[in-house]
C-alpha cells in the first residue's frame, strides 16, 4: 500500500477550516484500503487556542484505519522539530495542502525533498484562483514570483480539482508546471431516502454554511435580502467569523433588512452535523466569489436542499436541472428574483426541486471515475 505523508494546517476532529479540511478528510475516507496517510497538523482548530481533548499532542495518533496524525502544538512548531518528525517517517509520496502557510505549505516542500520521495504533490485548494488572489494579492503574487525564481516548485506536481484550477496553476506557476487533475470526492455517507419537508407559499427558510469572509460574500447575500420585501424569510448564517471588520459590515446590512426578513448568526457547525442541518432548510444561499469545488454546495444537494449560488463555482446550469440557481454576481436583481421565486413556491412545487437536488447528488456521488482519479494521483509506478 502506498504511504503518503501529508501536511495540512487543520484536520479532524476540527471542522472550522472548511473546504480544505473537508476535501482531504473525504479523500482519506474513500481511499481506505488503497492509501495509508500520515498527517502532520496543528493540535487546535481554525481560529482556536484550545487543544483538542480527544488526541495526544506531539505524538502520532491512530485516527482512521488508514490514517495516523501527528498533532503538533504551537510551542513545538519550528523547523527543527518538523525536520525530526519528517526524518523519522517512512513514506512514498508527500502531499502538501495549500500554498501560503509557512509551516504547513512552504517549509514542508524543503523538508520532504530531503527524503527524496517518489512524488511531491501540492494541492492548491483554489488558492491560485482569482477569488483567492483578491485577498492580500500583493504578498501572494510576490511569493509566487519569488518561488518561481528560486525554482522552489521544481519537480513538484500540483493537484487541481478541475480544468479551471489547472489553468490557474499553469498561469501563476508557469506553463512548464506539472499539474494532475483529480476531482474532489464527496462526503462518504449513504444518502438518505428523500423526504418531504413542510413548505408553505410565502415562507422561506435559508441558510449559509461557510466562514464569514469577503470571498464567501456574506455581505452580498445580505444586500440581496435588503431588497426582498415580500414573504416571510429566515436566513441563518453558520460559520466562523474570519474578520470582525467584515462582520461589522454584515451587521449593518442585517439592520437594513426589511421587517419580513429575519437574519440569525448560529455560530460554527461541526462537519458531522452539516447534512442534517441543511435538510432543515428550503435553500442554501451562498453567493461566493469563487470555489474550486464547493463541498457545502454538494452537501446541500445531498441533503435534498437546492442552492442559490454565483457562477464562480464548478456547479453550472443548475436551473436547467431544477436543483437551484447559479447567477452572475453582476446581476443582483436576478438573485432577488430567485429568492422571491422560491419563497412563493407551495409544497408541490418545492418538492419537485428538492427531489431533483437529491437526484443530482446521487448522480455525482456514484461516479466511479472520481475515485480512480484520486488513486492515480498518488500512484508512481
Amino acid at each position: 500500500m502506498i504511504t503518503v505523508l501529508s501536511f495540512i494546517d487543520w484536520y479532524l476532529p476540527g471542522y472550522k477550516a472548511g473546504g480544505v479540511l473537508k476535501a482531504f478528510s473525504n479523500q482519506v475516507a474513500h481511499l481506505e484500503g488503497k492509501v495509508h496517510f500520515k498527517i502532520i497538523t496543528r493540535n487546535v482548530d481554525y481560529q482556536d487556542d484550545t487543544p483538542y481533548d480527544s488526541i495526544t499532542a506531539n505524538a502520532w495518533n491512530k485516527i482512521a484505519p488508514n490514517a495516523d496524525a501527528y498533532y503538533i502544538s504551537a510551542d513545538q512548531l519550528n523547523y527543527s522539530n518538523l525536520k525530526k518528525i519528517v526524518k523519522a517517517c517512512d513514506f512514498d509520496v508527500a502531499y502538501i495542502h495549500g500554498i501560503y502557510s509557512f509551516y504547513f505549505s512552504i517549509l514542508p516542500i524543503h523538508l520532504v525533498r530531503l527524503m527524496k520521495p517518489k512524488k511531491i504533490i501540492v494541492a492548491a485548494h483554489g488558492m491560485l484562483g482569482k477569488h483567492s488572489l483578491s485577498v492580500k494579492r500583493g504578498k501572494k503574487v510576490y511569493f509566487l514570483k519569488l518561488a518561481g525564481l528560486l525554482g522552489y516548485y521544481r519537480k513538484v506536481i500540483f493537484h487541481a480539482a478541475n480544468e479551471d484550477e489547472k489553468s490557474d496553476a499553469l498561469e501563476l506557476i508557469g506553463t512548464k508546471a506539472q499539474v494532475i487533475v483529480a476531482e474532489e470526492l464527496p462526503m462518504k455517507v449513504e444518502l438518505a431516502a428523500w423526504q418531504s419537508r413542510p413548505k408553505e407559499a410565502g415562507h422561506l427558510r435559508m441558510c449559509s454554511v461557510a466562514r464569514i469572509a469577503p470571498e464567501k460574500n456574506t455581505a452580498y447575500a445580505l444586500e440581496i435580502l435588503t431588497q426582498c420585501a415580500t414573504g416571510n424569510i429566515e436566513y441563518d448564517i453558520y460559520g466562523p467569523i474570519y474578520s470582525e471588520e467584515y462582520w461589522a459590515k454584515c451587521l449593518q446590512l442585517i439592520d437594513q433588512c426589511p421587517p419580513n426578513v429575519k437574519v440569525s448568526y448560529q455560530g460554527s457547525l461541526p462537519g458531522a452535523l452539516v447534512l442534517q442541518k441543511l435538510s432543515e432548510y428550503h435553500l442554501m444561499f451562498m453567493p461566493t466569489t469563487g470555489e474550486n469545488f464547493g463541498h457545502t454546495i454538494l452537501e446541500s444537494f445531498m441533503a435534498a436542499t437546492p442552492v442559490l449560488i454565483s457562477t464562480n463555482t464548478p456547479w453550472k446550469k443548475l436551473a436547467d436541472q431544477q436543483c437551484g440557481w447559479d447567477i452572475d454576481l453582476k446581476r443582483p436583481a436576478e438573485f432577488v428574483e430567485a429568492v422571491n421565486q422560491i419563497q412563493a413556491m407551495d409544497q408541490l412545487q418545492y418538492d419537485e426541486i428538492s427531489m431533483a437536488s437529491l437526484q443530482f447528488a446521487k448522480a455525482f456521488t456514484s461516479e466511479n471515475s472520481l475515485l480512480t482519479q484520486n488513486v492515480n494521483l498518488f500512484s508512481y509506478e
